[in-house]
């Protein structure tokens, strides 16, 4: 990619950053960076924060061009068949009427032992085609996000503690259960305690067998994965937000018989709201933009009719403390059912809990986690999972819309990470 018309300027917020963008270059500007400096004042006194803003026009080389064109092409025509052949197969409309996903592999799930909270509840409830909606006043957030911070607190010393003694720890002979969990990259110390939990019980299966229900999943089959009628995900930039979520639109718009929406609040990238358009526009389903919180309340009163809604968040950085701020407010607009808090599979559980200590300024649902893929060991997986008991939802294994997409299970997880299978693809 090359860029043209760059351009360089003072902004108060990220929202007068993108709409000065637009103003000067057109509606195909894009935000190239921004940092916050200090500005105005007297003597180094009474200065002011802003955002130093760089905008440009971003232009694809020749090869850029081909390569995505052939990539977008691929996943959109695979999704405009996947429509055609709903609408004109009598044995695909026997399937919707059942309420039964055609993606047997991703979907179609035995019946799961789950993880019992407020979300998993109102899932539940929303299957029976109950009004019930999660009760936040029971647990207030300032009281859930506290938790998260806690918990993050004692792993970060945990972790420190661990890397001081791990040196001293190689030459004691582990167990063979251990030693398989420390190679797929899980916390020595969470190794150490599932084994010895395992010891303690009655031993009646395998390690692998009793993992797999030790393994918290928020849900068996896709409507109680979602969580609810109003969604929202949150994760940083570069993780596949956007295409989750199309994969996740698409099967419930086109298998489970639901009127969907989507809402995107990642008005930071241009591309991101023109991707989610197009997939709107193939699936015919309504898509809204959210620039502010209260267009969230406006969009959600026009669609009062809606089976299930679906919020897109800016996946920016989460080194960015001040724009992550934001989320709390969409999440106060938004009011969601289920927090999805996306994690790629392929980054360290250093850098997942990094995340965490970002955006764990509403209350966490769910985990789901991408790019199953791209790694080769999910020990990460495993121990944010165990240290903030939280269940997952899904796993995604590429970017093909609507495949790609599993319901998290505790027995195909374990098989993942003690290596005893390989990531499904189509």
């Amino acid at each position: 990619m090359k860029v043209e018309q760059q351009i360089e300027y003072e902004a108060k917020s990220d929202a007068e950053a993108i709409q000065v963008a637009r103003d000067r270059l057109g509606r195909e500007a894009v935000i190239l960076s921004s940092r916050p400096v200090k500005v105005g004042g007297v003597l180094g006194f009474f200065r002011r924060e802003a955002l130093w803003v760089t905008a440009g026009i971003l232009v694809p080389d020749q090869e850029d061009i081909l390569r995505e064109s052939r990539e977008r092409m691929v996943a959109f025509q695979h999704l405009l068949d996947v429509r055609r052949a709903v609408g004109s197969s009598s044995e695909l409309s026997l399937q919707a009427n059942a309420r039964e996903p055609l993606v047997t592999s991703a979907f179609a799930t035995p019946p799961v032992q789950v993880q019992t909270t407020p979300a998993v509840v109102a899932a539940q409830a929303y299957e029976t085609n109950s009004t019930l909606k999660v009760n936040l006043e029971s647990t207030p957030i300032a009281k859930d996000v506290d938790e998260i911070k806690e918990i993050l607190s004692k792993v970060l010393s945990r972790l420190d503690a661990s890397g001081a003694s791990d040196n001293a720890a190689k030459d004691v002979p582990l167990d063979e259960n251990i030693k398989k969990l420390i190679d797929a990259d899980v916390d020595r110390d969470i190794a150490q305690e599932l084994v010895d939990e395992y010891s303690e019980s009655a031993k009646s299966s395998s390690f692998a067998s009793w993992l797999s229900t030790r393994v918290n999943t928020f849900g068996s089959n896709p409507t109680r994965a979602i969580g609810g009628r109003r969604i929202l995900f949150a994760g940083p930039t570069g993780v596949g937000k956007t295409t989750t979520i199309a994969k996740i639109a698409a099967s419930q718009s086109l298998w489970g018989d639901r009127k969907v929406v989507l809402m995107t609040a990642d008005t930071y990238r241009i591309a991101a709201v023109e991707q989610l358009r197009t997939y709107a526009k193939i699936l015919g389903i309504p898509i809204e933009i959210t620039a502010e919180p209260k267009d969230i309340q406006i969009a959600l009163k026009k669609h009062q009719d809606a089976d299930l809604v679906l919020l897109d968040t800016a996946g920016r950085s989460h080194y960015d403390g001040d724009r992550i701020d934001e989320l709390h407010a969409l999440y106060d607009a938004f009011d969601p059912d289920t927090v999805h808090l996306v994690l790629a599979a392929n980054i360290k559980y250093r850098d997942m809990l990094s995340v965490i200590d970002r955006m764990g300024v509403v209350p966490l649902s769910a985990l789901l986690f991408t790019k199953l893929d791209e790694t080769s060991t999910y020990g990460s997986i495993l121990n944010v999972m165990i240290d903030f008991d939280l269940p997952a939802s899904f796993f995604t294994t590429g970017q093909n819309v609507p495949n790609d997409i599993e319901i998290a299970k505790g027995d195909r997880f374990v098989d993942l990470l003690l290596k005893n299978a390989i990531v499904w693809k189509e």
